[in-house]
């Protein structure tokens, strides 16, 4: 059955042409399948305004106005999607924050004081999901949920979380973490049609093609079951007694009991080896990724480079790194991943933007250097890579004095030294990035 399906936020390969924009004049009324990555949720960048002190910022009120108006407009359109009985999907990437300037004041010359709210990327719900928490891992739980079991072969591998929820309000949990009540994914019955959340959705780029196919049908699936389990009559508790239920009926229950014990000792076996695994492979995170996923795996290779990295969210401010070097050096590190273009300028303008409200910050008293790690052209093998970062960053990295690192090339630089114990080589890397300020970074050539 042909189901016409709409995307906002996620690029599914091969259905590059489902996505569209964030816009207050987007209409869903053809759609029969939303899916929404909330990451594109967000105000025009263009629109910021730092403070003069404390470090802090919000979006101007032009900006602000306008992205209450997209976030009203994309709420009535999935409300009345759902009125219709269709189905939205949302996978649950970080939730984030901002401050919208409501109006602005002028107490003096010069001077602008601002009315703020704070606001997030899940505004456009139609209805409020319980304790939105953002948290990042790998430990996906599957509950079994027979409407998802084919979506769970095809992509339990491909599953991260970056944020969970609670049970409140949900028909039914389809993925939970570690801890079952922190769930992942879930299925929200709303007037006629259904919300489902699921975690975030990773692929290979190597198998791009397969991967966009199989994830279209299993959408498609996934529709038609729901539908159709949700015009069934739930059995009744009464229909449960044994009284009701046949001696070879008792049996199979009694075996597939049996065979699921089995099954679950197999699985936690399997899920040791999984958190194993993921952990090992991170840093291929630096060839193929973006978002937060890059984030991470950045962070996980300038430890291993001996820096001290970590993210920064104090509710105004977020910075995807705030690094520190064992020779004293600070920086701040901004993270980009393109699918098939080079490193604009847009990115480097948000560096620049953090580097400045970390400098107003009351505890910084040195402005840090900066850092911007790009992983231009991800979906394409490296070795076909041709693109890196534009003229213009290259021009402003050089005025700015600003690194610029190719994650590819810190890929084989980190895949050595996990693999090889060598101080004297990561101090010549540290060396390597602190002299290419200003340049794209260039690695020293890995030991044979």
């Amino acid at each position: 059955m042909k189901k016409d399906i709409i995307t906002l936020g996620l690029e599914i390969p091969e259905y590059t042409n489902l996505n569209k924009s964030f816009n207050s004049h987007l209409s869903l009324m053809d759609a029969d399948i939303v899916v929404i990555s909330p990451e594109i949720v967000k105000p025009d960048y263009n629109g910021w305004v730092r403070f003069t002190s404390g470090g802090g910022g919000c979006y101007d009120v032009s900006t602000s106005h306008n992205f209450a108006e997209k976030v009203s407009h994309l709420k009535q359109e999935l409300l009345d999607m759902l009125k219709l009985g269709k189905s939205v999907f949302i996978f649950l990437s970080k939730k984030k924050k901002f401050q919208l300037a409501q109006s602005v004041s002028h107490p003096r010359k010069g001077e602008n004081t601002y009315s703020t709210i704070t606001s997030n990327n899940y505004e456009f719900l139609p209805f409020s999901i319980s304790r939105l928490t953002s948290a990042a891992g790998n430990k996906v739980k599957f509950t079994g949920n027979p409407i998802f079991n084919e979506f769970h072969k095809n992509f339990s591998d491909n599953l991260s979380y970056e944020t969970y929820t609670d049970k409140t309000n949900c028909s039914q949990v389809i993925y939970t973490g570690k801890d079952e009540n922190k769930v992942l994914g879930a299925i929200y019955k709303i007037e006629k049609g259904h919300l489902i959340t699921l975690p975030q959705l990773n692929y290979d780029s190597e198998d791009s093609k397969n991967f966009g196919k199989k994830f279209v049908q299993s959408l498609i699936d996934i529709d038609e079951k729901i539908s159709t389990d949700s015009t069934k009559t739930p059995i009744p508790d009464w229909a449960l007694k044994k009284d009701f239920i046949t001696k070879k009926a008792l049996l199979i229950e009694k075996s597939i009991k049996t065979n699921e014990k089995k099954l679950e000792d197999l699985k936690s076996k399997n899920e040791v080896l999984k958190d194993n695994l993921n952990s090992e492979n991170e840093i291929r995170n630096l060839l193929f990724e973006n978002g937060i996923a890059l984030e991470n795996s950045v962070t996980k290779a300038l430890k291993i480079l001996g820096y001290e990295a970590e993210n920064y969210d104090d509710g105004v401010l977020e910075l995807d790194q705030v690094i520190k070097s064992p020779e004293g050096h600070r920086f701040i590190g901004e993270c980009e991943g393109r699918d098939n273009k080079d490193i604009n300028i847009t990115k480097f303008r948000q560096l620049l933007e953090s580097l400045n409200a970390d400098f107003a910050r009351d505890d910084v008293q040195e402005k840090a250097y900066g850092i911007l790690f790009g992983n231009p052209q991800r979906l394409i093998d490296p070795k076909s890579r041709k693109l890196d970062f534009t003229e213009k960053c290259k021009i402003g990295a050089k005025r700015e004095q600003i690194a610029l690192i190719k994650t590819q090339d810190l890929f084989y630089v980190i895949k050595y030294l996990i693999d090889n114990e060598n101080e004297g080589f990561k101090v010549k890397c540290r060396e390597a990035i602190f002299k290419g300020l200003g340049k794209i970074v260039k690695f020293p050539k890995i030991p044979k």
